[in-house]
């Protein structure tokens, strides 16, 4: 009974278009999981990774109302297995997901689209709290027939299995501009393992530098109603594109670059800046071929304010680094 209602909800979030169809089908989705889950996700169990932040299970599970976020993913990932089973040979495809958290939203849901046997996953967490919500929904749902692996262990580190050939690899670890959250580090390891013609998830991610008015942008906050209304919400009309900071995808960190450290050129700051007074980061997200997350669309795609040039009068160029070593941060140098 529960695998047939998940498919017809994944089904509405896959043929949705308008917003409100997007937000109607990700609220089934939302209300669906917390109908059945029967653990209570912890706010305590957040990990400090070398690499960023783990998100406790509760932060995880609260993912999945960031609803134009769980909708794009949702149908890019279901693009990209749609293609590899088209494109394939092989009966079969193998399905890496890095921190899937206590619903693993990004796959459980397409799973009853799909036959058995052509799919297989593995599932990993640092969370064993997270793991056993992930078996203990797989079981009610019905999805017992599909093979899943639940995997307790850090994303950053860990070793794909040789045996394992993985095909699709998807990692939503994600903060906006790339902060506190361990999206890269694990980026970083899991795409070196991955074969040329593997696909990974997000496909590309852009961080992109830009004079603005930072209170005069869209946001996205968790009230529904703005969520409804983020299209009637205009980019603010004087702001200054500078450059693209940082682009990650598969091409980036299949280079031998070991750097935990992404230093820009140095930037000329304006003279005048009454109408762009902020020093900010905008991010952009390829999903999967055309599914694009668009600046303040969701919660991880929000600008980010880095510095006021009302602070830094005295200087005439500005230089951006983003480390990931430890917490990933964004830093600035002047001269």
């Amino acid at each position: 009974m529960y695998k047939q209602e998940l498919a017809i909800i994944v089904k509405s979030i896959i043929e949705s278009n308008t917003v409100n169809e997007q937000l109607e089908s990700a609220q089934q989705l939302s209300s669906f999981y917390k109908k059945l889950a029967i653990y209570t996700h912890s706010d305590d169990n957040e990990t400090l990774l070398n690499g960023g932040i783990a998100l406790s299970s509760s932060g995880a599970a609260d993912c999945v109302d960031d609803y134009l976020r769980t909708v794009s993913f949702i149908k890019g990932i279901y693009k990209a297995i749609t293609k590899l089973l088209t494109d394939s040979t092989e009966k079969k495809i193998n399905i890496f997901y890095a921190g899937c958290g206590p619903y693993a939203t990004l796959i459980l849901p397409l799973l009853p689209l799909f036959d058995k046997g052509e799919i297989g996953a593995v599932l990993i967490d640092i969370n064993a709290s997270s793991l056993e919500s992930v078996q203990s929904l797989v079981s009610k749902i019905g999805l017992e027939e599909y093979d899943l692996q639940l995997i307790e262990n850090d994303a950053i580190t860990y070793k794909i299995p040789e045996d394992f050939i993985v095909d699709l690899a998807i990692s939503e670890t994600m903060h906006y501009a790339l902060t506190r959250e361990p999206q890269v580090a694990i980026s970083k390891n899991i795409i070196r393992q991955l074969r040329s013609q593997a696909i990974f998830i997000p496909q590309e991610i852009r961080i992109d530098l830009t004079y603005t008015f930072f209170d005069y942008e869209p946001y996205f906050g968790k009230a529904i109603n703005e969520v409804k209304g983020y299209k009637e919400l205009q980019p603010y009309p004087y702001k200054v594109f500078v450059d693209r900071l940082l682009t990650i995808n598969k091409e980036h960190f299949g280079r031998e670059n070991h750097n935990s450290k992404i230093k820009s050129a140095f930037y000329t700051l304006p003279a005048t800046f009454e109408n762009y007074p902020d020093v900010c980061l905008f991010t952009e997200i390829t999903i999967f071929d055309d599914v694009e997350l668009k600046t303040s669309e969701s919660y991880i795609t929000n600008p980010y304010c880095l510095v006021s040039m009302y602070g830094i009068r005295d200087y005439s160029e500005i230089k951006l680094i983003y480390d990931f070593s430890e917490i990933p941060k964004w830093f600035y140098q002047l001269q």
